[in-house]
């Protein structure tokens, strides 16, 4: 299994980064934004891991969208071998749980995975990602999959916030989507934005197998 590396355990937005409209920037590498953890628990969430794997495939039956039960791991030899997410291994010798599951559309479809690392306690990022085909058949799973994750990990105050000026999620993700396809770089990202006191980024990559979508969540 071959793991992309984040650079952060938190996810930190520049003060005036993100103003009345979402700033989309190419990459070539991962994000960008980082920050020096004094210690794991400063950036645990506000929820369990079991909480978040529970509610939501309990949400994401009732929109025919399956997830498997968790994986669970707590050595430091299978978090380094399935949780390894962390360019700063520093960072990464700071986790001590992770948990692990798959989702599938309503044909049984291989859709995306649900992984949560952190203290032995709480989550302190949470990584989904989502795969779609060159001309985007699955985008409308892709959407439901992150807003749901959205409304259980980050919170479901979308409308009254309203970030980077756009009525909804999906009008950020149509508008990172669009930004990707007329450039030239592999990697797009939102970078860091806040949102209900936590920070979520989404990111979009090309791949063999067309574009694979990332949704971040930390403090």
């Amino acid at each position: 299994m071959i793991h992309k590396k984040y650079a952060y355990i938190g996810i930190a937005a520049a003060a005036g980064v993100i103003a009345a409209v979402i700033i989309l920037t190419q990459i070539s590498t991962g994000p960008s934004v980082s920050i020096v953890p004094v210690g794991i628990s400063a950036f645990t969430l506000d929820y369990t891991y079991e909480e978040v794997n529970s509610d939501l495939k309990s949400t994401l039956i009732t929109q025919n969208i399956n997830m498997s039960n968790p994986l669970k791991f707590s050595t430091t030899a299978d978090i380094n071998q399935y949780c390894n997410f962390l360019s700063n291994q520093t960072k990464q010798a700071m986790l001590e749980y992770c948990t692990s599951t798959e989702i599938k559309d309503e044909h049984a479809n291989f859709l995306g995975n649900l992984n949560m690392v952190g203290s032995s306690l709480a989550p302190v990022l949470v990584i989904t990602t989502a795969q779609s085909d060159p001309v985007f058949s699955n985008y409308k799973d892709v959407k439901t999959l992150f807003g749901d994750v959205l409304n259980e990990t980050v919170c479901q105050c979308w409308n009254k916030e309203k970030p980077g000026g756009y009525s909804t999620l999906s009008d950020m993700m149509d508008a990172l989507r669009d930004f990707h396809l007329k450039g030239k770089e592999p990697n797009s990202t939102t970078h860091g934005i806040p949102l209900g006191g936590k920070h979520f980024e989404i990111e979009l990559s090309t791949n063999s197998q067309g574009y694979l979508w990332k949704f971040l969540v930390a403090k």
